[in-house]
């Protein structure tokens, strides 16, 4: 190799088979590569083809359905053990006014406060109770008991019965003379 440096030339005189052989290897990998990223890309096509075709995003899930019809407690969510007393004695109340088609779901609102909901797939009511008056008859006060099961008997008579005039009447806290 005339036009190269004596060292440079021995170099390549020594080491070129072996340039040769690790850039056909390097090739074969890349060749390898290819091919197993082409049968992979297929394994996909086939796989989507397969699958049952995507349904059309419904925009509106809601559509003919009331507010009271879609609430409920989710799947696989229990009531706490407060929840599920204030639950227990709605339900025996709806039951013994001849309600049972009510759902009735019970939540709190942010002062613990337990929320009881009402509803029949056209109405939505809800009735908030006292902590207070939970606590005290969850710990054996009849007295309690039967207040909170009066109050629900009411307002279910009220609401859901048409029976006017045994609601109870409505307090807030504005009403009260209490300052927020």
């Amino acid at each position: 190799m005339p036009w190269m440096p004596p060292p440079v030339a021995k170099f390549f005189t020594y080491w070129s088979l072996t340039f040769a052989v690790f850039l056909i290897y390097l090739f074969s990998l890349l060749v390898a590569g290819l091919d197993v990223w082409d049968s992979l890309m297929e394994t996909v096509r086939k796989r989507r083809k397969e699958m049952a075709p995507v349904q059309a995003y419904d925009l509106n899930p809601l559509a003919g359905k009331t507010i009271a019809s879609t609430l409920g407690i989710g799947p696989g969510q229990r009531p706490d053990p407060k929840r599920q007393w204030v639950l227990d004695r709605a339900t025996a109340v709806a039951q013994r006014l001849g309600l049972g088609q009510i759902r009735i779901v019970v939540l709190e609102d942010s002062k613990e406060h337990p929320l009881v909901h009402f509803h029949d797939r056209q109405a939505l009511k809800s009735y908030r109770l006292d902590k207070t008056w939970v606590a005290e008859a969850r710990a054996g006060n009849t007295e309690r008991q039967q207040q909170i099961d009066e109050l629900l008997k009411r307002y279910l008579a009220s609401d859901f019965l048409g029976r006017h005039e045994v609601r109870p009447k409505r307090t807030t806290e504005l009403a009260r003379g209490k300052d927020t």
